[in-house]
C-alpha cells in the first residue's frame, strides 16, 4: 500500500482539481435530471431521466470518495511514512546521452588519434582553515579545535579531523555550487568509523559569518546515501552559503568535516 500512498501524496493537487471538476459536472447533471423528472410526462422520458440521475449520483459519490481518501492519506498516513519513501525517485539514466566507447579498429588499420576535448574549468571553493572552524557546544559556548590548527599530518596518514568530503562523509544533494530556494532537502552519507552523531550547519549572510545549526539538534543515527535533514530557508537572506556536515565520534570529538557551497536565491 505504501506506493499507493506515495502516489496520492505526490499528486494530491491534480487529484483535487480533477475531482472538483468531476463533482461540478456530474452534480450539475444530477440537478438537471432531478428537474427533468419533476416535469416528465411520458414513461420513456422518465426512464431516461432516472438513468441519467443514477449515473450522475454514482459519479458524485465516486469523486467524493476520492477526495475523502486523499484528504485522509495527507492528514493521517503521510506523517507516519518514513522520510525515504517521500524522497524524489532517482532519475533514470538517458541511454542517448551516455557516452559510447570508441569502436575497435579493424585489423591492419592504425587507429587515428582523436584529440580529447578540453574540459571546462570547474570553479573551486576555498575552504576555511581548520583552525578557523567553530564548533558550537551543547551549552552554547564555542570551541575551536586546537589540535587541527597545530597538529601536523603524519606522512602516509590522514590528518584528524579531516576536512574533505569522502565516501563515508558527504552531501550528495544539493550538489556543490547548486542554486536553491525555499525548502531544501539534504541527502548524503554520515557513516564514519567510531560514529557517534552528525550535525548540519550553515555559514553565510544570515548567520553573520558564524556556523549555525540547520536542524536545531544533532542526529545520532548513521545515514548511508539517504536523508540527512530538511530545512525551510524562505526567510533567509539570499547569497552564498557554506554548508558543513560534521562527524562526531562516540567520545564527542569531531572526526571530519564535509563542506560544500550553495547559493540561496529566494
Amino acid at each position: 500500500m505504501e506506493p499507493i500512498y506515495v502516489f496520492l501524496i505526490r499528486n494530491d493537487v491534480w487529484i483535487y482539481i480533477l475531482s472538483g471538476m468531476g463533482l461540478f459536472w456530474f452534480g450539475s447533471e444530477l440537478i438537471r435530471a432531478q428537474r427533468g423528472l419533476r416535469y416528465a410526462l411520458f414513461g420513456l422520458e422518465r426512464e431516461r431521466g432516472q438513468r441519467i440521475r443514477n449515473s450522475s449520483l454514482a459519479f458524485v459519490l465516486f469523486f467524493t470518495a476520492v477526495v475523502s481518501l486523499v484528504f485522509y492519506v495527507n492528514n493521517q498516513i503521510a506523517p507516519n511514512l518514513p522520510a525515504e519513501a517521500l524522497m524524489p525517485p532517482t532519475p533514470t539514466p538517458d541511454i542517448f546521452r551516455t557516452p559510447l566507447s570508441s569502436p575497435t579498429p579493424l585489423e591492419g588499420m592504425e587507429p587515428t588519434a582523436v584529440p580529447s576535448p578540453t574540459s571546462p574549468p570547474v570553479p573551486t571553493i576555498t575552504l576555511a582553515n581548520p583552525a578557523d572552524l567553530i564548533v558550537p557546544e551543547a551549552d552554547g559556548s564555542e570551541l575551536t579545535p586546537p589540535s587541527v590548527a597545530t597538529a601536523a599530518p603524519t606522512p602516509g596518514a590522514s590528518p584528524t579531523p579531516f576536512v574533505d568530503c569522502t565516501t563515508d562523509l558527504n552531501i550528495s544533494q544539493p550538489r556543490n555550487g547548486a542554486i536553491v530556494n525555499g525548502a531544501v532537502t539534504f541527502n548524503g552519507t554520515a557513516d564514519t568509523p567510531d560514529f557517534g552523531l552528525y550535525r548540519l550547519q550553515a555559514n553565510g549572510p544570515q548567520t553573520g559569518g558564524q556556523w549555525a545549526s540547520l536542524l536545531g539538534r544533532d542526529i545520532d543515527q548513521r545515514v548511508q546515501n539517504g536523508f540527512l535533514g530538511s530545512v525551510n530557508l524562505s526567510d533567509w537572506q539570499p547569497g552564498p552559503y557554506l554548508i558543513r556536515l560534521t562527524a562526531v565520534n562516540a567520545s564527542s570529538g569531531d572526526t571530519g568535516y564535509c563542506v560544500i557551497q550553495i547559493t540561496l536565491d529566494n
